[in-house]
Formats: structure tokens, C-alpha cells, sequence
């Protein structure tokens, strides 16, 4: 799980990163989209990034506005297709 973190796409000032799809993700939404699809739990994810649960569960809601899904479950599926998956 070490590695997962350490290659992001380059970022603008704000610290978004632009797909081809036109959706935005910041470095920190990415983060937690990856451990979501490693299937780690908000508090586990919390603990690994040194973030609350509720940061968490904020990241989360942001991720899935901004993939147009309601579940992380639709997010991860959605972010697979779309190609933000490391």
C-alpha cells in the first residue's frame, strides 16, 4: 500500500487534477478514491492519511458529486472506466 500514493498527475495551483473527462479531483480525493478501491474502510483510510472520518466521508461525498454517482461502490466503478484508477 506504500506505493499507491506516490504517482499523481501534475496539478494546478488549487491542487486539481483534470481528466480527460473534464472532472476534477484534487490529489487528496485521489488518494482516498484509490484506498476506496482497495476496499479500505473510512477510518482505516482516516488512519492512513492522517485525516478524521469525517474528512473522509467529506472527500468521499466531493468524489462522488464529481463523478455523478450517490455509492463509493458506483465511484470506483466510475473512476475504472474513466481511467483515474493507478
Amino acid at each position: 500500500m506504500h506505493g499507491l500514493l506516490r504517482d499523481y498527475p501534475r496539478c494546478d495551483s488549487a491542487g486539481a487534477v483534470e481528466n480527460d473527462q473534464g472532472n476534477l479531483l484534487s490529489q487528496r480525493e485521489r488518494a482516498v478514491l484509490q484506498l476506496l478501491a482497495e476496499g479500505f474502510s473510512n477510518q482505516e483510510i482516516g488512519g492512513y492519511l492522517f485525516i478524521s472520518v469525517n474528512t473522509v466521508k467529506t472527500h468521499t461525498k466531493k468524489i462522488n458529486s464529481k463523478l455523478g454517482v450517490k455509492r463509493r461502490t458506483q465511484a470506483v466503478m466510475r473512476a475504472k472506466t474513466l481511467g483515474l484508477l493507478v
